[in-house]
C-alpha cells in the first residue's frame, strides 16, 4: 500500500501542475462567481443561473481537466520509460494503474471541492440579491467581490509564493483557489446568515461520479493509444453520452445532469441519487478493470 499512496501521490502532483490545470481551475470559479452578474432578466428563481453555471463549470472544465490529466499520467509515462522504471521493481501493473487513475481522481476530487463552494456561495449571494434589491434579479455585491475576489487572491498569492519561496506556482494555485471557496462562504455567512443549499452537494458529487468515468476510460485507452486518438475517442464518448450513449460502457449524462431538479424549490428523492451513483461507480469499476488487463498485456521495454 505505501508504493500505492506513493504512485497516487505524485499522479495527484503531476495532475495538478500542469500549466492548463491552474488555467481551469480559475476559470471555472469566475465563470461560477460572474456569470450571474449578467443575470439581468427574469430567468427563474434566485440562484438558478449560479445552480446551473457550478454544475456546467464541473462537467466541462472538469472534464478537461481530469482527462487529459489521465492520458498524461498514463500514456506519457509509458512512452516515456517512467512507467518501466517503476515496473520494475515489484509492483503489479494492475496497482500501478489503478494507483495513478486514483491519483487523478483525487486532483479532480480538489476540482469538484472548489467548484461546490463557489456554487454553493454563487447561489447565496443570487438569493441575498434578490432579497436586498426587493425582487430585482441581481447579485450581491459582497458575495461577488468575495467569490470572485477570493479566486484572484489565491492565484496571486501562489504567484507570490513562487517568487519568494519557489514554491510550485501550478499546484499552489489549484490548491489555494480550492480552499478559497469555503473560506469566502464561511467569512460571507458569518456577516450574513442566509439559508444554503447544502441538498446541491449530492447532486455535484453524482454529477462527478459520472465524470469519473470518463477519467478512467480516459486511463484506460490511453495504454494502448496515443494521447491524440485518445482526445479524440474521449470527445466523442462524451457527445455520446449526451444523444445516444452505450450505457454497457460509458454513463448517460442525462441520468446523472440532475440540476433541473432543484427548479422550484424541488428536491431529488435518495433513490435516484442512490441509483445514479452506483451505476457510476460499477461504470468505474468496469473500466479499471479493462484498463489493468491492457496494461498487463501491453509489452513495455
Amino acid at each position: 500500500m505505501r508504493r500505492f499512496w506513493a504512485l497516487a501521490r505524485s499522479a495527484a502532483l503531476e495532475a495538478l501542475a500542469e500549466p492548463l490545470s491552474a488555467i481551469l481551475f480559475l476559470v471555472a470559479l469566475l465563470a461560477v462567481h460572474l456569470l450571474p452578474v449578467f443575470h439581468l432578466h427574469q430567468f427563474g428563481e434566485a440562484g438558478r443561473l449560479s445552480r446551473e453555471c457550478g454544475f456546467s463549470a464541473l462537467l466541462v472544465f472538469g472534464l478537461v481537466f481530469a482527462t487529459s490529466a489521465a492520458v498524461h499520467a498514463i500514456g506519457r509515462e509509458l512512452e516515456s520509460g517512467t512507467a518501466a522504471a517503476a515496473l520494475a521493481r515489484p509492483v503489479p501493473r494492475s496497482m500501478f494503474f489503478c494507483a495513478k487513475v486514483a491519483g487523478v481522481l483525487a486532483a479532480f476530487a480538489l476540482f469538484l471541492l472548489s467548484v461546490a463552494g463557489a456554487t454553493l456561495l454563487s447561489v447565496v449571494t443570487s438569493q441575498m440579491g434578490r432579497i436586498v434589491t426587493q425582487g430585482d434579479v441581481l447579485v450581491w455585491g459582497p458575495g461577488v467581490a468575495a467569490g470572485a475576489g477570493g479566486t484572484l487572491l489565491a492565484f496571486a498569492l501562489a504567484a507570490l509564493g513562487n517568487g519568494i519561496l519557489r514554491t510550485r506556482f501550478c499546484v499552489g494555485a489549484c490548491l489555494l483557489m480550492a480552499l478559497a471557496q469555503p473560506v469566502a462562504l464561511a467569512g460571507i455567512l458569518f456577516f450574513n446568515h442566509s439559508p444554503v443549499p447544502w441538498s446541491l452537494l449530492p447532486a455535484l458529487g453524482v454529477l462527478a461520479m459520472g465524470c469519473s468515468v470518463f477519467v478512467v476510460m480516459a486511463g484506460a485507452l490511453a495504454v494502448c493509444l496515443k494521447p491524440a486518438a485518445v482526445s479524440a475517442l474521449m470527445t466523442v464518448a462524451v457527445l455520446l453520452s449526451f444523444v445516444r450513449p452505450l450505457r454497457a460502457v460509458m454513463p448517460d449524462i442525462n441520468r446523472f445532469w440532475l440540476v433541473d431538479a432543484f427548479t422550484s424549490g424541488g428536491t431529488i428523492p435518495a433513490r435516484e441519487l442512490c441509483a445514479a451513483a452506483g451505476a457510476g461507480a460499477l461504470l468505474v469499476a468496469f473500466w479499471l478493470v479493462v484498463g489493468s488487463v491492457l496494461l498487463a498485456r501491453r509489452e513495455i521495454p
